[in-house]
Formats: structure tokens, sequence, C-alpha cells
């Protein structure tokens, strides 16, 4: 999603593709933890335990540089915030980074909702 291709408002940004994050890392965690839990093979609990760390570590990845493009956009994010969703502020202009952010975000929502629809084998998505 560099500056020239499919473009996001800071609203879709706050109202979408955020707390979509929010919904699948809680669906992911929450699956890979009852695998662990009722898993009686060390190497499936060692799997689990790692693709969930991986998760952990790249949903951590993405908050940071999701962050970092909110802060360039601070007073547009707090008149989205005071509208209530009514105002759909700028299209953002993501560095590489934070467009590679979005781009994974996005990617992690259509994967767990894939995995919810059995289209899918396991809820984290493999990077």
């Amino acid at each position: 999603m560099h500056r020239h291709e499919a473009s996001i408002t800071l609203n879709d940004l706050i109202y979408s593709v955020i707390p979509n994050l929010n919904s699948a890392e809680k669906l992911v965690f929450s699956t890979l933890d009852s695998l662990i839990e009722a898993a009686t093979n060390p190497l499936d609990i060692l799997k689990c335990t790692e693709q969930r760390q991986a998760f952990g570590l790249e949903v951590h990845r993405i908050r940071l540089n999701l962050e970092h493009l909110l802060s360039n956009y601070r007073s547009e994010v707090d008149t989205i915030l005071r509208s209530e969703g009514e105002y759909q502020g700028p299209v953002v202009k993501p560095d590489h980074h934070e467009a590679d952010a979005i781009r994974s975000a996005v990617e992690i929502y259509q994967h767990v909702c894939a995995f919810q629809r059995g289209e899918r084998p396991h809820p984290a998505p493999v990077r």
C-alpha cells in the first residue's frame, strides 16, 4: 500500500482496520491458548507456543507502525473521535513500514475470517 496504491481514510483506519485487528488478535490468542491447553504431545505444545509468540510479535510490529502513523495525524484523529466517526478525515499517506502494517492487519483479519469459515486450518497466518 504505497502512496500510489489503494487509499484508506483515517476514519477507516480508526473504525475498521484497528478494531478488526483487535478482534482477530483475541480470536487467534484464544484459539492457540485452547490448543496448547488441550495438547498432549509436547511437539504440538511447542508448535502452538511458537505460533503464539510469532503472532504476538507480528501484531506488536503492526501496532507500533500504526501508532506512528496515527501520531502524524493527531489533530485529525481527535476530530474523528469527537465526531464519533462522522468525519472521514484525510486519506492517509503511510511510509513503507506503515503501509506494510496496514496491509498486514487487513490480511490477518481476512485470514481469521477464513479460519472461522473453515477455509483455513490454522488461526494464525504464517508469514
